[in-house]
């Protein structure tokens, strides 16, 4: 799905109790992400949607911004499967991902799927050193409701508080940002496309399948990531999907029994 079509498909409200500031916060983003401001008055998410032909809808409320596409409940950003890595990271467990990142310090990275933003949150937090964390979401409602969570989200531990601060969303598409970026400009480059075999998901990730922009993880993609990657790309996929059988990386990582693998192909 395209950006303008994903622009197309939506629209933004406020909460039913929304009002004042509320209201102009609504529509000041509606016409920043080019959506459609609709007046609430009182009308359910499920008939509003119904009476817009189906559209995603971005609600403001006071609580922060949620996303509702019709499928389970609105969306809203909290720290999902992050929390309980960061949980078992500070345990002294192993988290395939962070061992793919490797033990070297680095300076910057870049996530070119951010969806809920769990995996730039545990790099930002596992590598405090890195100040340039870059995440990429196409899905422009998605990135607002991301971006705001990591914003203004606090958590009882500072330290995850700065990490959630130090990454910076991005609307746009990887493959448009890798084109315009220039030669090792990331010290590491991450993919985590959609998998070619679902895992069990959370109640809220599955909300969003099908809501999000799917691009398939390609050889020239792998080039053009590693054109813009200093050291590692990593890819994240089943161990035996086609992607890994197709494009063997350097290095797999993942535990016997892991359900998921991070693929690591060295520049």
């Amino acid at each position: 799905m395209s950006d303008s079509n994903l622009k197309s498909c939506s629209i933004v409200i406020t909460s039913q109790k929304g009002k004042g500031n509320l209201i102009e916060e609504a529509k000041a983003v509606a016409l920043l992400l080019g959506a459609s401001y609709v007046e609430r008055k009182r009308v359910s998410l499920a008939n509003l949607q119904a009476a817009h032909k189906g559209k995603d809808i971005l609600i403001f409320s006071q609580k922060g911004p949620q996303l509702y596409t019709g499928e389970g409940k609105a969306h809203e950003f909290h720290l999902s499967m992050a929390h309980l890595r960061l949980i078992a990271y500070d345990r002294g467990q192993t988290d395939h991902l962070i061992e793919a990142v490797g033990t070297e310090p680095i300076t910057s990275f870049l996530d070119c799927t951010a969806g809920l933003g769990s995996d730039s949150i545990v790099v930002a937090y596992a590598k405090p050193e890195c100040k340039k964390m870059v995440a990429l979401e196409g899905n422009p409602l998605l990135a607002y409701v991301t971006n705001y969570g990591l914003r203004h989200f606090v958590h009882e531990n500072d330290k995850v508080t700065a990490a959630l601060r130090r990454i910076q969303v991005c609307a746009i598409r990887f493959e448009d940002f890798l084109k315009k970026s220039a030669d090792n400009s990331f010290d590491m480059v991450y993919f985590d496309p959609m998998f070619e075999v679902p895992v069990t998901e959370s109640p809220q990730f599955l909300s969003l399948r099908g809501h999000l922009v799917e691009t398939g993880f390609t050889e020239a993609v792998l080039q053009e990531a590693k054109r813009v990657a200093k050291k590692r790309v990593i890819v994240k996929e089943r161990p035996f999907s086609s992607i890994f059988q197709t494009l063997p990386p350097d290095e797999l990582f993942g535990g016997k029994y892991s359900r998921v693998a991070f693929g690591v192909y060295k520049v």
